[in-house]
């Protein structure tokens, strides 16, 4: 069943990880990107990463998640352009442990304040069309989480509650809001937070017996926004390997 769109696809964190694979993927499904990070300085080499037939259909903006004013000002000037955000994919985020209150806020502001105002500002215009899609990115630490990554429990368990909240407020104007718990992902923004051992070990402990890859969470989010998603809302999706089953 092809998808017909209904807007542009907005994608926070794109550069690199699985932002890019979220990007490369939707362009294939015929997407046009609106692609925000705050890594401005990497963005033409990571444009030039992108197949050059699709590159017209994406559009870097520099942005930073945990800036309300930074998010309205995208927004207005989205509207001004008479571009229609219908996919909202929140991606941005970042780990956090231990227990120091400058850790603990920046990973709250960055994984569900950068959540919350991205919906807030774009749900409106999905309401008034009665259509829209929004994928938040939870994590398994929201359900099993690592020794010291309260922060990042917290953010990513917020998350989750977010989405079942959002997910019935919406309902009933055709705008469906589902997350994705991600486990162990092998992308380069993991490689700094863990040591090659501990993602060694790390992996041991997954049922399928190996870390996915940035491509396979990237397919879900495809999944979520089409057509044939449209009676999938409220949902965390376990995309981890079976790491989330007890036992």
């Amino acid at each position: 069943m092809a998808t017909q769109l209904h807007g542009h696809a907005l994608i926070t964190g794109a550069v690199g990880g699985l932002g890019t694979a979220m990007t490369q993927r939707l362009l294939g499904a015929g997407h046009s990107i609106i692609a925000c990070d705050r890594a401005q300085d990497q963005a033409g080499a990571w444009l030039d990463q992108l197949p050059a037939d699709q590159r017209e259909r994406v559009t870097f903006y520099p942005l930073d998640v945990t800036k309300e004013e930074h998010v309205n000002a995208l927004a207005e000037t989205l509207r001004g352009k008479g571009v229609h955000v219908a996919y909202l994919v929140n991606n941005a985020g970042i780990h956090g442990a231990g227990t120091e209150s400058r850790v603990w806020e920046r990973t709250l502001r960055v994984n569900i304040h950068g959540t919350f105002y991205l919906t807030r500002v774009f749900a409106p215009a999905m309401k008034e069309r009665r259509f829209g899609r929004v994928v938040n990115l939870a994590s398994l630490s929201a359900y099993h989480a690592l020794g010291e990554q309260g922060p990042y429990a917290a953010a990513k368990g917020a998350i989750t509650g977010y989405t079942r909240s959002v997910a019935l407020d919406l309902a009933a104007y055709g705008v469906t809001v589902n997350a994705i718990a991600p486990g162990l992902i092998l992308h380069d923004g993991l490689k700094v937070v863990f040591s090659g051992k501990e993602l060694e070990g790390m992996a041991r402990g997954i049922p399928v017996g190996r870390p996915g890859k940035p491509e396979e969470i990237a397919a879900t989010v495809a999944f979520l926004l089409s057509d044939d998603a449209a009676f999938i809302t409220g949902q965390t999706i376990h995309v981890n390997g079976g790491s989330y089953l007890p036992g």
